[in-house]
């Protein structure tokens, strides 16, 4: 045994009052006695005076170790054999002499034992069964002494049983009798001090002495017996302890009997009177006289027969039948009133930190019912495994990167009371709850502030629902599903995901490519001011993912609102199989672009819960025939479906995403038809097909187009894509770049003689200037000054690209700058004193110049606007530089001042007020004709009709000549007979009759 083992004394005991330095002087040897003979001289050695044994050499005499003996009453029987003092023999072997015989099982060290067993010629190791096992709970200070049997001393001669030491110990199951604690004589315990005067006393005789009195002498061998029926509980209680103590795997027995140490004080004020009376006369009169006081570090002292009663019964409580020792723990905590805590209200917290983790969590499941909602998920207390978490054990941080923040779809459908709390938000408190098991903190901010700060307002009220709804069975599932990942993890790292994944999980020409493989329409385009159905895709497989919580606001795809909400759960359930399956592949290749080589997704195991009945129902629980039947086929909401087939709303949701809902027929207008068209289109005009017939052979798209069957516009969109050059007209004549060069620049020939010889347009030959950046030489007036100056570059360029080599630019800005501020053109026609056509004429080449639509054409109550271009080239022409500029080119008699507010109120009237036409005038006392209002359409029939004035034609002849509609040719014509302007007349029948074909009869009669 290693000093300092539990065996060890935990503190310093005054020594006993002692005999003066001569009466304690070591005996050379026992006094004469008949039957033995003197021991031999020559084997001891005289040092100082004392005669001892060599320290080298073999005992010559020696005893065998009885069966189940202890070091202490062997090494006492061995020197009685050679006529020694307990003490001479220790001192001999170079063994500690301490005064108390307790500490000599903890003072001797291993290798004093191996030459112990040396110089006994005793086998290896033999001497380890004399001393308790280390693991066994020691004595209290208060019990140093040695129990006995009377009856087992007299059958041994008085040798000692290494078991007697054990506090378990308290009955002789082979003499069926209680065990003595005292001497009968002198009321000490025996053998508390080192035996001594072993050569003049006998073995089994009490020599406990107090003082200077004389020893005892009691003959321990001969005491009176408590004998004990042979079916007595407490003989069964003592078998126990024997099975346990036998048992070579020491180690689990140990803990049952050191839970019995610390859970005496409780026993001893919990356990009615009404069960100890059955235990017979002693164990009633030992219980009466029980101790009930004693300091919280210190177990009381108990006798023998209190040791069996309290034995008796903490064994239910000890023993492997886990209900059973629940059921006791609960009895016996009702004699105390309601368990709110786990800890006894009698038990010190002593006694309670030095309990086993199994007895400690016993105590907490048996206190399940009656503690609060939390601590019943962080005690484990609903099962078997309830435990007090270690102090400073934190499992919730390194289970936070295995757990979503959503909980698991099936696990939310085995979980989920029928009503009370909405789907998302139990989702999200129920994976929050996994990191309660364990930890030692009641704080739920600080435990779930990491990955589910946002919740833990709906935690208490989560558990008091479910527990309302009777779903007891919840509490311990949760436990055993954070147990399963604490011991095997999970095969996705959540953490992780959520910190690699991005927000913009597909683009979207990714989604439209997935969409339609899947005969599905992508719904339209996603706007910031209008997410579409691409935000919700991408909201999907952020969750499947990384099963983020969406109602967290950290998130960037989070709900903004419920009806966010509302649109992704419609979303949700409008995806086929074939939609899920292909967002799955899309979510497994963004995976392996990660680099993360896991699952898309993965639950753990339904096995982790076996044993339990949980009360929701499995996915599989449900008719899918008669679900396809009731939502897809006929059309009825999950609500409708989940009254009809018995189950909840959230399952009908989560089957239908394991049914086909079959192919749809998409009309050839809708994008989806569209898309399968380009995919046609794409793999029959190939690179190769175009190169061929479009390039080499020189077909034009259209003829391709009717070849092929596609459409035009479809066969130009792949034209492009493929990278061909589109001709929307005749193709081009080629023109070597070198050859213009030379005959432009450098002959300086004109581009109307270039294009003559080429054999086609003048401005053919100006565009391929263009082209290849040649600069064109004005003609004519373009090489007036005016036209060739330039202005200063810090001029704004849009300013510069109005006035440089132009005519009249400065007057187009001006005037352009006074339009922009009235409503209408007409309006600044009038004010300017110009013509309407005029002003449309010089902002068009304003807008040619400058290459941008620079305002907005005025409506009737509409005002006329600048565009953004618009607006930026007031704002250029607005700084005082420019309008010094403009004042320097155009003179003090060209410049218009800006309207006053008067004159753009009567603008803004002029452009919001309809004018009447008025009475019609007669023309005339000499004309007699009805006046008729002219319009673009009458003003062409009259110019058509003065034409040929002097002939006679009918409808379908002028249509010919003026491509007037016939709708309204005929209604003017109408008017114009009434009105006394024209005459008609019927076709002769003679010409109708002529024109009729062969075999058919007359068609109309014209009308000349």
């Amino acid at each position: 045994m290693l000093p300092g083992h539990p065996w060890q004394d935990r503190g310093a005991e005054p020594r006993p009052a002692r005999p003066s330095t001569a009466r304690r002087s070591i005996r050379t040897g026992p006094q004469a006695t008949r039957g033995r003979s003197r021991p031999r001289h020559s084997v001891l050695q005289v040092q100082g005076g004392v005669v001892i044994l060599g320290s080298n050499r073999v005992l010559p005499l020696r005893v065998p170790i009885a069966p189940g003996e202890g070091i202490d009453s062997w090494l006492e029987a061995l020197a009685r054999r050679n006529g020694l003092s307990l003490r001479a023999l220790l001192t001999d072997f170079g063994l500690p002499t301490p005064s108390l015989t307790s500490t000599l099982f903890t003072s001797i060290t291993s290798s004093q034992l191996r030459e112990l067993e040396r110089r006994c010629q005793l086998l290896d190791h033999q001497l380890d069964q004399t001393l308790p096992d280390p693991v066994l709970p020691p004595r209290t200070r208060q019990a140093r002494g040695s129990r006995y049997c009377p009856n087992c001393l007299a059958e041994r001669e008085g040798r000692w049983k290494l078991a007697w030491w054990l506090p378990c110990v308290f009955a002789c199951t082979t003499h069926r009798t209680l065990l003595h604690d005292t001497c009968p004589g002198c009321g000490c315990r025996p053998r508390r001090l080192l035996p001594g005067r072993t050569c003049s006393h006998p073995a089994g005789i009490c020599i406990t002495r107090r003082g200077d009195d004389p020893p005892c002498g009691t003959d321990l061998r001969i005491a009176p017996t408590n004998r004990l029926p042979d079916t007595s509980p407490l003989l069964s209680a003592q078998r126990w302890i024997d099975e346990l103590l036998a048992d070579p795997d020491i180690a689990a027995p140990a803990t049952s009997l050191s839970d019995l140490v610390h859970l005496s004080r409780w026993f001893l004020h919990v356990l009615p009177e009404h069960e100890i009376t059955h235990l017979g006369t002693i164990a009633a009169t030992a219980w009466a006289e029980r101790p009930t006081k004693a300091t919280p570090d210190r177990l009381a002292p108990m006798n023998a027969p209190l040791t069996a009663v309290i034995t008796h019964h903490a064994r239910p409580l000890l023993g492997p039948c886990h209900d059973t020792a629940i059921q006791r723990i609960q009895q016996l905590r009702t004699h105390q009133g309601a368990a709110t805590a786990p800890h006894p209200a009698d038990m010190t917290m002593e006694n309670w930190k030095k309990l086993s983790p199994r007895m400690r969590g016993r105590f907490v499941h048996a206190a399940d019912a009656h503690l609060t909602h939390l601590d019943r998920v962080r005690l484990y207390s609903g099962s078997p495994a309830a435990r007090i978490p270690v102090p400073g054990d934190a499992p919730h941080t390194s289970r936070s990167q295995h757990i979503p923040q959503l909980l698991w779809s099936h696990w939310t459908l085995r979980f989920l009371p029928p009503q009370g709390l909405r789907v998302d938000l139990f989702r999200g408190t129920a994976a929050a709850l996994l990191f309660l098991p364990g930890a030692g903190s009641r704080d739920k901010k600080a435990l779930l502030t990491p990955l589910h700060g946002h919740l833990p307002n709906y935690v208490a009220h989560t558990l008091q629902v479910i527990s309302h709804s009777g779903y007891e069975q919840v509490f311990p599932a949760l436990c055993r599903i954070a147990d399963y990942i604490d011991e095997h993890g999970s095969e996705i790292n959540y953490q992780r995901r959520r910190t690699l994944i991005p927000a913009d999980l597909i683009s979207e020409a990714a989604w439209q490519e997935l969409w339609f493989r899947t005969n599905t329409h992508p719904g339209e385009t996603s706007t910031p001011a209008a997410p579409g159905r691409l935000l919700q895709a991408r909201r999907y497989l952020f969750q499947l993912l990384t099963g983020a919580d969406l109602t967290d606001a950290r998130h960037t795809l989070a709900w903004k609102s419920p009806d966010d909400r509302n649109r992704y759960v419609d979303f949700n359930v409008s995806l086929s199989l074939q939609q899920r399956q292909a967002l799955l592949q899309h979510a497994q290749g963004l995976l392996e672009d990660l680099g993360i080589d896991e699952p898309v997704t993965w639950e753990p195991p339904e096995d982790c819960c076996h044993g339990l009945v949980l009360p929701g129902p499995r996915l599989d629980d449900i008719d899918l025939d008669a679900l396809k039947r009731l939502v897809i086929t006929e059309g009825r909401k999950p609500s409708d479906a989940a009254r009809l087939l018995n189950t909840t709303v959230t399952h009908i949701r989560l089957a239908l995403e394991y049914i086909d809902h079959g192919e749809r027929q998409w009309a050839r207008t809708t994008p989806t038809s569209a898309w399968k068209l380009r995919e046609h289109a794409r793999g029959v005009l190939t690179a190769a097909f175009l190169e061929r017939e479009y390039t080499k052979n020189g077909k034009t798209l259209t003829r391709i187009a009717r070849e092929t069957g596609i459409s035009r516009h479809i066969v130009v969109e792949q034209a492009k894509a493929i990278g061909l050059t589109i001709y929307y007209s005749q193709r081009p004549i080629p023109m070597d770049a070198t050859w213009l060069r030379e005959q432009y620049l450098t002959r300086k020939r004109s581009t109307s003689d270039i294009a003559a010889q080429l054999g086609t347009e003048d401005e053919t030959v100006r565009r391929r200037f263009l082209q290849l950046g040649i600069p064109l030489r004005p003609p004519g007036v373009h090489s007036h000054t005016v036209m060739t100056a330039k202005v200063d570059k810090s001029i704004p360029r849009n300013v510069r690209a109005a006035v440089e080599g132009t005519l009249h630019g400065w007057l187009r800005l001006h005037r352009f700058q006074i339009a922009m501020a009235l409503p209408s053109l007409e309006t600044a026609a009038d004010y300017l004193g110009a013509c309407r056509g005029a002003l449309v004429h010089q902002f068009q080449r304003l807008e040619r110049d400058l290459g941008h639509t620079l305002f907005h054409r005025a409506a009737f109550n509409k005002p006329q606007r600048p565009t953004r271009h618009g607006n930026a080239l007031l704002r250029s022409l607005a700084t005082d530089h420019i309008q010094a500029l403009m004042h320097s080119a155009l003179g003090p008699d060209r410049i218009t001042p800006m309207p006053d507010a008067a004159t753009l109120a009567r603008a803004e009237i002029r452009l919001t007020s309809r004018r009447s036409p008025g009475p019609l005038r007669p023309f005339g006392d000499d004309i007699t004709a009805e006046r008729i209002r002219i319009t673009s359409s009458t003003l062409i029939l009259l110019r058509d009709l003065l034409a040929h004035q002097n002939e006679e034609f009918y409808g379908a002849q002028i249509h010919a000549r003026t491509g007037i509609d016939n709708g309204t040719l005929y209604h003017q014509l109408k008017r114009m007979e009434r009105a006394g302007w024209l005459t008609s007349r019927h076709e002769a029948e003679d010409s109708w009759l002529a024109r009729a074909p062969v075999g058919c009869g007359p068609g109309r009669r014209r009308t000349y």
